[in-house]
């Protein structure tokens, strides 16, 4: 995407005001002849269609938001700063977390606990933990700490504004926030935590070892439900595009029983590279990740997401190299290298012991790099779960333009990475593991069909469908398509949706057990027409033995390793027999890598 978005007028967003003496200011007061006050510290921008103002040099207040952009999942962006004589600036943060149509505060994470499943329970409070280990590095950490600043939008946790530390928090701190959490908590869930409460109390826990017994309490959570997941995917060369240079696994439908990976990637570089390297980097993905999760699945230890995040980071730097490789063998540069984008999602099924016996978990770990994108979408709200690696995401990391200034910029939607183009010494993949405890669809998507905010806009006309069986999942993709190629049109288009079912006792009696492939549904609904879009919405118990560290290298390491040559000599040979020995006339791409 190298081209300017923007909202739709009709989009007006909530806004939290930071500042001195705020509170103060009578409701349906016009700020700045622009900004209507509709409670304390949540105003509502008038002029959307308008750039917010912002002055040259922004405030020191502002930096932690524009340092913090990669974590816009849980954290708020600065949308414009308002100067005062005499007084400091007020910061106007959008994405924080004020419910899009009420225009209230979402509710606060210690109110939640009491009525959220254990489950939930558990999910936020590792929540916690990763943002605290995020936040920790970017000295932001103490901003969990802050009452009433963490609330929670269905699964997710998230922050309402952020504080820089005079003194950097300790894990002490972090422990009395658990402790005071304690009450609310289901016995599940309070008296392992309780335990480590009283670990930590008595310096008898490092942070590696807290982190295994936190994912343990999650996945001892997780494991008590039962999820069944299906898979679909499609891609589409656009109506204008001479050539389709997406690609996605699967394409077609797949329901529970294969490989359970979904993947799309967004070819970029002269000539027909791009087509090619997305091809390749899907291929050689899904042959890697078979033997991973081969090996994985014979694991009697609960592997930590640490160890998984670096070896799934591992498979895509081969990839990576492979590409990067064949750039140089040909001897191609600037717009001629090809690279391709890529968004994936690998479900892995942990084995959990419970008291019920040996339970599978399945967790998902979301890797990206480029701009293809990722969405969790349930009928209550759309949430994306990626943020894009181009060039006005550069400029708000490094502090020199807020978020609205910098998607106005000609070269907005320009690559900062791809897979492929350079050496991996400048790779940066962005992996994150979830486990979700509610029903919806994990979309993935190139820029073909997520451009100028085509699902945040029209997500509620079909997730409902979806989620109630109405429609096909393969129906639901062609659907998405369709509104791509209508709507859009300038690009091709790759979308794979995966659904996630938490499955009632009722539903689950009948079950294949754990181990044994499922059976796929034998839903057969009629073809609806999905395409529409709509006004945007955004926005004493005993605990399972726990797993130590594994030491040393993992057998499935070793058969990653192998499959990356086979994938090496396959590549090779494929390549050459399609590649031309030196590009004639290299193309501009749509999307080309920054140098």
């Amino acid at each position: 995407m190298n081209r300017v978005e923007r909202r739709p007028s009709r989009y007006k967003p909530y806004l939290w005001a930071v500042g001195s003496d705020l509170e103060t200011l009578p409701v349906d007061e016009l700020v700045g002849q622009r900004y209507r006050v509709v409670a304390p510290y949540i105003w509502l921008d008038t002029q959307p269609d308008q750039r917010p103002s912002a002055p040259d040099s922004l405030p020191v207040e502002a930096m932690p938001y524009l340092q913090a952009h990669p974590h816009r999942l849980h954290v708020p962006g600065l949308y414009s700063v308002l100067e005062r004589t005499g007084a400091a600036p007020v910061l106007l943060l959008e994405n924080a977390p004020i419910h899009p149509q009420a225009g209230e505060l979402l509710p606060e994470l210690e109110a939640s606990l009491g009525s959220a499943p254990p489950l939930r329970q558990a999910n936020w409070l590792w929540q916690l933990w990763d943002l605290w280990e995020r936040l920790m590095e970017l000295e932001l950490a103490g901003s969990l700490l802050i009452p009433g600043n963490l609330r929670v939008d269905g699964w997710r946790v998230r922050l309402v504004e952020l504080r820089p530390e005079v003194e950097p928090p300790t894990l002490a701190d972090l422990t009395e926030l658990w402790r005071s959490l304690l009450s609310p908590l289901h016995v599940s869930v309070s008296e392992p935590l309780r335990l480590l409460v009283n670990q930590l109390d008595a310096n008898d826990l490092d942070p590696d070892t807290l982190a295994i017994e936190l994912n343990q309490i999650l996945l001892a959570q997780a494991a008590t439900v039962t999820t069944r997941i299906a898979l679909s995917g499609a891609t589409a060369q656009g109506p204008t595009q001479p050539r389709n240079e997406d690609a996605c696994w699967p394409v077609g439908t797949q329901t529970e029983g294969g490989l359970q990976v979904a993947m799309v990637c967004d070819g970029v570089g002269g000539h027909d590279g791009g087509e090619v390297a997305s091809q390749l980097a899907v291929q050689s993905l899904h042959i890697q990740l078979q033997a991973l999760l081969a090996e994985t699945q014979n694991e009697l230890r609960v592997l930590p997401p640490q160890v998984i995040i670096q070896q799934i980071e591992a498979v895509i730097r081969i990839v990576n190299e492979l590409i990067n490789f064949q750039n140089d063998n040909h001897g191609w540069t600037g717009r001629q290298r090809m690279g391709t984008t890529l968004v994936m999602a690998v479900v892995l099924p942990q084995r959990v012991q419970t008291d019920d016996g040996w339970e599978r978990v399945n967790e998902v770990y979301l890797a990206h790099v480029g701009d293809s994108r990722a969405y969790w979408i349930t009928p209550d709200y759309c949430h994306t779960l990626t943020v894009d690696d181009d060039i006005a995401g550069r400029e708000v990391i490094a502090g020199r333009q807020i978020w609205p200034v910098a998607l106005e910029r000609s070269d907005a939607g320009a690559l900062t990475q791809a897979i492929g183009t350079r050496s991996g010494d400048h790779l940066t993949p962005h992996i994150q593991r979830f486990i979700f405890d509610e029903t919806g669809i994990l979309l993935l998507c190139t820029d073909g069909l997520s451009d100028n905010y085509r699902i945040e806009n029209a997500w509620a006309n079909y997730i409902g469908l979806i989620v109630k069986d109405i429609v096909t999942l393969d129906s639901a993709v062609a659907s998405w398509i369709e509104l791509a190629n209508q709507k859009n049109g300038h690009d091709n288009t790759a979308v794979v949706l995966m659904q996630h079912k938490l499955l009632t006792p009722a539903q689950t009696a009948g079950e294949t057990p754990v181990g044994v492939d499922a059976q796929p549904e034998t839903a057969t609904p009629a073809r609806a027409k999905l395409y529409g879009e709509s006004l945007p919405q955004d926005e004493d118990v005993s605990t399972p033995a726990v797993a130590k560290p594994p030491r040393g290298v993992p057998r499935w390491v070793l058969a990653v390793s192998g499959s990356a040559l086979l994938v090496g000599l396959l590549g090779w040979w494929w390549l050459a027999s399609r590649a031309p020995e030196v590009p004639e006339v290299p193309e501009t791409p749509p999307t080309a890598p920054a140098p």
